[in-house]
C-alpha cells in the first residue's frame, strides 16, 4: 500500500477540512496505507492524531520517509509540501469558493485537480480554463459508522438544533421560528462556543437540524430532516426532490441565495416529513458513504503514482510555476484582505446602525416608561391635592354652614322673642278691652246704659 502525506492548514477544531483529514487518516490506515500529516497550525485535533499513533508534523523536514503521494485540502500549505517534495505526485482538494488559501495553483507536481461542489470546480475552472475538463468531482463522505441512522423520526418535530458556524441574525430569525413552533432550540458550534465532542449521539437526539455543507450531509446520513441555512444565507428543507442537486453543491454556497428570515424558516419547518426525511436519508447513505470516498481516492493513488513515474517533473518548469502560484495566493490575499476590510466598515456602518436602532428603542421605551411613571407620579399627586382640597372645601362649607345656621338661628330667635312680645302686647290691650267690655256690660251697669241709650236718641249725644 502507499506512503500518504495528507495536507491540512489548521487541526484544532472540528471544521470541515479538519473532520475530512481526521476520517481520512484514520479510514486510509485501516486499509494499510501508511499515514503522516503535515499542519501548519496544530491543536487539539492534531494532538488527538498523534495520540492515535499517526505522525502529525508541522515541520516537513521532521517526517520520518518520503510520502509516495500528497494529498492537500488547501493549495497554500501544498507549496510547501511540494517544494519540499518537487517529485512527489499530488492530489489538490479545493473545499472552498472563496477563501484566499485554498486559490487554485497550476504545478506539474499536480496530477489531479478535484474540487468537493459544483463552486469549487468553477473557481479552479475559471483560474485555470485549460484545467476545466480534468477537474473531477470527489463529493464529501460521511463516515457511516460513526453516523448510525437514528429511531424513526415523530410527526411533529420536537428537538431542534442549529450548527451555528458564525454569527449573526438569522440565529434570531432560527429562535422566532422555533419559539412559534414550540420547538425546543439548542444552539452548538464556533459562534455559541458549545462545540458537540460525538455529534453521531447528539443528532440521534434531533428532530430537525439547521446546518450546511459537511454538518447537513452528517445529519442527513442519520435521518434527522434538515433545513439548510448559515450565516450567508437559507436554501430550505432537503426533500427526496432536491438532495441529489443539493448534494452536487455540497449543501453550500450556492444554495444559500436568499437571506434567512423567520417566514422562510416557518415554511420550511411546516413541510417537515418523517417519510421524506427517510428517503433523503437512505439517497445520502447509498451515495456518501465513506467506502466509496476512499474507493476513488484509492483509485487517484494509483493512477498519480503512475504517471509520476512516467512523467518526472520538469524542475525549470516547477520553479517557474511556484513562483507564479505563490504571487497568485498573495494577490487573493491582499483581495480577501481589502474585502475584509470594506466588511469591516461596512459591518461596523452596519453595528453602529443597530446600535443607533437598539438604542433608540431603549431611549423611547424608557421615555414612555419615565412619561408613565410621571404619569402616575402626577395622578396621585393629584388626587392627594384634590382630596385635601375638598377636605378644606368641605371643612370650609361646614363652618360657613354652622355659621349661618347660627346667624339664622340667632335671628330667627330675635324675630320670634319680638313677635311675642308684641303678641304679649296685643292679649294685653284685649284683656283690658275684654275687661272694660264685661264691665260695661254687668247687671249693674244696666240703668246707666239705658239712660245713655235715652240721652242719645233724644239729644244726639
Amino acid at each position: 500500500m502507499s506512503r500518504v502525506l495528507l495536507v491540512t492548514i489548521k487541526l484544532d477544531r472540528r471544521t470541515g477540512t479538519e473532520v475530512v483529514c481526521s476520517e481520512t487518516a484514520h479510514a486510509l490506515r485501516k486499509r494499510n496505507h501508511a499515514v503522516s500529516i503535515y499542519v501548519q497550525q496544530d491543536g487539539a485535533t492534531a494532538d488527538s492524531l498523534r495520540a492515535d499513533g499517526f505522525e502529525v508534523v508541522t515541520d516537513l523536514t521532521a517526517l520520518s520517509s518520503v510520502p509516495e503521494v500528497i494529498q492537500a485540502n488547501q493549495t497554500y500549505p501544498l507549496l510547501e509540501a511540494v517544494a519540499r517534495f518537487p517529485d512527489v505526485p499530488a492530489i489538490s482538494i479545493c473545499h472552498d469558493a472563496t477563501v484566499w488559501f485554498s486559490e487554485p495553483v497550476d504545478l506539474p507536481s499536480i496530477r489531479r485537480h478535484v474540487a468537493v461542489d459544483f463552486a469549487c470546480r468553477d473557481r479552479i475552472a475559471n483560474r485555470f480554463p485549460h484545467l476545466a475538463d480534468r477537474i473531477e468531482i470527489l463529493h464529501n463522505a460521511v463516515d457511516l459508522d460513526a453516523f448510525q441512522p437514528r429511531a424513526p423520526l415523530p410527526e411533529q418535530p420536537e428537538r431542534a438544533v442549529i450548527l451555528a458556524k458564525h454569527p449573526g441574525s438569522y440565529l434570531d430569525a432560527v429562535r422566532a421560528a422555533c419559539a412559534q413552533r414550540g420547538l425546543a432550540l439548542s444552539i452548538v458550534g464556533p459562534a455559541a462556543g458549545n462545540e458537540v465532542d460525538n455529534l453521531p449521539a447528539f443528532f440521534r437526539e434531533c428532530d430537525l437540524v439547521f446546518a450546511s455543507a459537511r454538518s447537513a450531509l452528517e445529519a442527513l446520513a442519520v435521518g434527522c430532516a434538515v433545513i439548510v441555512l448559515d450565516g450567508r444565507g437559507f436554501a430550505g428543507l432537503v426533500t427526496s426532490e432536491t438532495v441529489s442537486a443539493w448534494r452536487q453543491n455540497n449543501f453550500g454556497l450556492r444554495l444559500l441565495s436568499q437571506p434567512a428570515s423567520a417566514e422562510l424558516i416557518l415554511a420550511a419547518i411546516d413541510r417537515y416529513g418523517p417519510a421524506e426525511a427517510q428517503l433523503v436519508s437512505g439517497f445520502i447513505r447509498e451515495h456518501s458513504s465513506l467506502e466509496r470516498y476512499l474507493d476513488r481516492l484509492e483509485s487517484m493513488y494509483r493512477d498519480v503514482i503512475a504517471e509520476g513515474a512516467a512523467q518526472p517533473v520538469d524542475r525549470d518548469e516547477l520553479i517557474d510555476h511556484m513562483g507564479r502560484s505563490f504571487r497568485s495566493i498573495e494577490r487573493a490575499l491582499r483581495v480577501q484582505e481589502d474585502l475584509r476590510e470594506q466588511a469591516y466598515v461596512r459591518t461596523g456602518a452596519e453595528q453602529f446602525q443597530a446600535w443607533a436602532s437598539a438604542r433608540e428603542v431603549e431611549l423611547r421605551t424608557r421615555f414612555h416608561e419615565n412619561v408613565l411613571a410621571r404619569e402616575a407620579e402626577l395622578r396621585i399627586a393629584f388626587d392627594q391635592r384634590l382630596q385635601a382640597r375638598e377636605a378644606e372645601l368641605r371643612t370650609a362649607f361646614d363652618q360657613r354652614l354652622q355659621a349661618r345656621e347660627a346667624e339664622l338661628r340667632t335671628a330667627s330667635d330675635q324675630r320670634l322673642q319680638a313677635r311675642e312680645a308684641e303678641l304679649h302686647q296685643q292679649i294685653d290691650i284685649m284683656k283690658a278691652e275684654f275687661a272694660a267690655l264685661k264691665a260695661w256690660t254687668a247687671p249693674r251697669n244696666l240703668p246707666r246704659r239705658i239712660l245713655h241709650k235715652v240721652l242719645r236718641e233724644l239729644f244726639g249725644r
